[in-house]
């Protein structure tokens, strides 16, 4: 008895732990276009691209079109910033941007179309710093904060700003 109870809850777990915490209603989504609020005009594009190529790689739902769909997935870029994020002095005690912060804010909305309900909202932010005039490849920087600096780094390569604009859609993603 002992067993098969056992068996029974390893199976339970097993299934869900496979089958995740959709709905099981839910088989397809539709990729509304990312709609952008900001000024940046390429962070819509690269973060459409970032998010199809996710979804298509994850094969969790089938990506079909708006009528077809159980589900539907809208991100709205609401804004771009670029902030201070290493101040030092300079020899003549002024104050020197050393290093920006580039923070993309998103609104994020999962309907489920069967049901007209949402499920799931939420306001997410991701960031890459860089230094400004500086190859992000060569700069000591851990852009993207996973730990990896600079040549070992497969991500941290070309123009500063448009480097830390790539490592924020993708950690969004």
């Amino acid at each position: 008895l002992k067993i098969i109870i056992i068996i029974g809850l390893f199976q339970g777990c097993w299934f869900y732990s496979i089958k995740g915490s959709l709905p099981v209603h839910i088989h397809s989504i539709s990729l509304a276009p990312v709609t952008n609020e900001s000024a940046e005009f390429s962070a819509a594009v690269i973060l459409n691209e970032e998010l199809n190529e996710l979804m298509v790689n994850e094969n969790v739902l089938d990506i079909v079109l708006p009528e077809q769909a159980d589900s539907r997935l809208e991100v709205v870029i609401t804004s771009v910033t670029d902030k201070p994020y290493t101040v030092t002095l300079s020899g003549e005690g002024l104050e020197e941007v050393e290093e920006w912060k580039l923070t993309i804010k998103t609104a994020v909305i999962w309907y489920d179309l069967k049901r007209n309900e949402i499920l799931f909202e939420k306001k997410m932010s991701s960031w890459g710093s860089y230094t400004p005039g500086v190859d992000i490849s060569t700069d000591g920087l851990d852009n993207d904060g996973d730990g990896i600096v600079d040549g070992d780094d497969s991500d941290e390569s070309g123009s500063p700003r448009e480097s830390a604009l790539d490592i924020s859609v993708r950690r969004l993603s």
